[in-house]
């Protein structure tokens, strides 16, 4: 049976810089409960796109969210949408966007344990 961060990583299609292109298609786990008829991505799953993004930045698999200070979810991601996660860091913390060419999806700041200061 697949994970969420395997889906998660086959989602995974660029990196330019800060920013990251997943392909969220319909087959993705966290669809199928969430909700039936009416699929929309779990924001707990969003968060951990972006510690992926994170990670990869940092290149350390260990880093993790220490706190989320501000987590806004701004409108649903359905099956089969190109979403970009564009990350900045200061001060030790990270600011993601989870965006298309169009609209914004979500919008946090996070926290990371284990994070080295850029």
């Amino acid at each position: 049976m697949k994970t969420i961060h395997e889906d998660i990583k086959n989602s995974f299609q660029s990196r330019n810089g800060k920013d990251f292109i997943f392909k969220i298609n319909g087959d993705f786990i966290a669809f199928k409960g969430h909700f039936p008829n009416q699929p929309l991505l779990p924001g707990v799953v969003q968060i951990e796109i972006v510690l992926f993004c994170i990670k990869k930045l940092l290149n350390d698999e260990t880093a993790n969210i220490s706190e989320a200070i501000k987590v806004k979810f701004v409108k649903p991601i359905l099956p089969d949408t190109q979403i970009t996660v564009s990350v900045e860091t200061a001060d030790g913390i990270f600011r993601a966007v989870i965006k298309n060419a169009e609209e914004i999806y979500s919008q946090m700041q996070l926290k990371v344990s284990g994070a080295q200061k850029n």
